[in-house]
């Protein structure tokens, strides 16, 4: 037998299941079209590539605009951007003895080790211990 609050709870359930847009035969799912990324505002699961809802690729499509990074030139490890090779975007090493950062990065790393007292060229080398 039902408690009180439990036959309480089940009329409540039964008007919120009226007002809502999911019921138990249109369940809100992966396989719902609410659910699915087709152009509509509400869906923001992948469909066909697509993701997120009307706003959400309409920002992306602007934003891709104004990136120099797109489909046709990713930013990744072989992006000339992304390697450290005396501009100021690449970051990455180039090789096992290459330089890492970017311009400014590489001039205040030589300019901190002049400064240092106790490493840096014909100083001690970092580190200074033995494994």
């Amino acid at each position: 037998m039902a408690t009180q609050l439990e036959q309480i709870a089940d009329k409540e359930r039964q008007i919120l299941i009226a007002r809502n847009d999911y019921n138990y035969t249109d369940e809100y799912n992966s396989t719902n079209t609410h659910a699915l990324s087709d152009g509509d505002e509400k869906g923001k699961g992948e469909l066909d590539g697509s993701i997120g809802g009307l706003t959400d690729i309409n920002i992306r499509k602007d934003n891709m605009g104004r990136n120099i990074y797109n489909d046709n030139n990713g930013y990744g490890s072989t992006n000339p951007n992304a390697i450290s090779d005396g501009d100021e975007k690449g970051k990455g090493q180039l090789d096992e003895n290459g330089s890492i950062g970017g311009l400014t990065d590489i001039n205040t790393r030589k300019a901190n080790l002049v400064k240092n007292p106790t490493y840096g060229p014909n100083k001690k080398s970092y580190p200074d211990f033995v494994i």
